[in-house]
């Protein structure tokens, strides 16, 4: 009687398997890292995207009410009036007005958003604690935000909007 071995069925082996599995992994981890990244570029280009649009809205409101200009530009503060709903205010209170409705979006919108009017000739300076108006040149629109902090830089950083307002 003679013994025959039975043929060997070929397959994966547990080494053949744990390396396949590995560079499976590796490529799970890439295309996850790439999307955080493009997650977070979409954030930066939709914070830039609201605050151009919000700089806009403000110079188009400021062109529509030009005898009020000066009190876009120096605000007065205090509590505005509400000239919404067909109430008749003067140029000055719809300055106040619109001011105000134009911050409380910008802090709505924006992580840390601000914005003032002011005159400034060096325009494309300043962050959120500082918005670094000197007082001279023409009258500038700057919205500012917080951009948070990533794992490549601890430190949070500023964005800045800045809109030109073609009035004297």
């Amino acid at each position: 009687m003679s013994f025959r071995c039975p043929v060997r069925k070929a397959g994966f082996s547990l080494i053949e398997l744990t390396v396949a599995t590995a560079i499976y992994s590796m490529g799970l981890g890439s295309l996850s890292l790439m999307m955080m990244v493009a997650v977070h570029g979409t954030a930066d280009a939709g914070h830039e995207a609201v605050a151009t649009g919000q700089a806009a809205s403000l110079a188009e409101l400021i062109l529509m009410n030009p005898a009020a200009i000066g009190h876009y530009i120096s605000d007065v503060g205090g509590a505005a009036p509400d000239c919404d709903g067909g109430i008749v205010c003067a140029p000055d209170e719809m300055a106040a007005w619109h001011l105000q409705a134009w911050r409380d979006d910008l802090a709505a919108l924006l992580p840390g958003g601000s914005g003032l009017v002011c005159l400034d000739s060096s325009p494309e300076d300043g962050e959120s604690a500082d918005a670094a108006c000197d007082g001279v040149g023409g009258p500038v629109i700057k919205v500012l935000w917080e951009v948070p902090e990533d794992e490549d830089d601890p430190e949070p950083g500023f964005g800045r909007q800045v809109a030109r307002l073609p009035v004297p």
